[in-house]
């Protein structure tokens, strides 16, 4: 059977969406001054410090999932879970607030080093998107967003990879024999969110780009945790800023 086991769930009409949601709690009658149109989604509460600690922000608190961390006409949202069904919520809400442009940053499993990668196409290997599309194997972020932060990344003397990433939604099924199968297709990483998050872009046609530093390498026998290292707060930092630089200055 494949899945969704609805047959083209896809082509169905959905019987409410996120613009539904925020008009019924009333979020679209606040005043949010003007709409924030660009988003930076991170995952780690130490990036938020960091930014806190060196940009003047304003903070906008929706509910519990989201509370956006407003400077100039960015937007900074720290996802409170993880996983594509927490990450595709709080996308689409933002989209319905009018977000429409984004740049989803955090940590990931390495198949082939430690660093930091830039994300061309995912594997689409969790369930959310498989809900919003046709299952293929590849979901993409917009080229030319890639293309910028890549371009943003050079500037801030970044060294990193631009390559494919797996997305599991799974965190403790990913095994030893996929492992070695994806590093014979060349994969470079591996996280939660990302494939995802390209599908539901594409379908809200808004952009989206995506980057992740090495956290814990993923070898075929042994898995190598350095969460807390300081080259992976380092590089985290480093690839926030020139996010943030990247969105800013367009």
């Amino acid at each position: 059977m494949n899945y969704p086991n609805f047959k083209n769930k896809h082509l169905e009409q959905a019987l409410f969406n996120p613009q539904d949601y925020n008009s019924w709690k009333g979020y679209l009658e606040k005043d949010y001054g003007k709409a924030i149109r660009k988003y930076i989604i991170i995952y780690y509460p130490n990036i938020l410090k960091y930014f806190k600690k060196n940009h003047k922000t304003q903070a906008i608190g929706i509910y519990r999932l989201i509370k956006i961390y407003k400077y100039k006409n960015v937007g900074v949202v720290c996802m409170t879970g993880i996983g594509a069904p927490n990450a595709v919520t709080v996308m689409e809400e933002l989209i319905a607030l009018g977000g429409r442009e984004f740049i989803n940053m955090g940590s990931c499993g390495g198949l082939c080093g430690f660093g930091t990668f830039l994300c061309d196409k995912a594997i689409r290997d969790e369930g959310t998107s498989q809900h919003y599309v046709p299952h293929e194997k590849f979901s993409y972020p917009d080229k030319a967003l890639t293309e910028r932060l890549g371009k943003y990344m050079r500037k801030h003397d970044i060294k990193f990879q631009q390559g494919t990433n797996w997305t599991i939604d799974a965190p403790y099924r990913e095994t030893k024999a996929e492992i070695k199968h994806y590093k014979k297709e060349g994969v470079k990483t591996v996280e939660m969110e990302a494939s995802a998050l390209f599908v539901v872009a594409k379908v809200r046609k808004v952009k989206i780009a995506s980057a992740f530093v090495v956290s814990d390498l993923l070898e075929e026998e042994k898995w190598d945790p350095q969460f807390d290292a300081k080259h992976v707060n380092k590089n985290l930092h480093k690839l926030f800023d020139a996010s943030l630089d990247c969105l800013l200055k367009k």
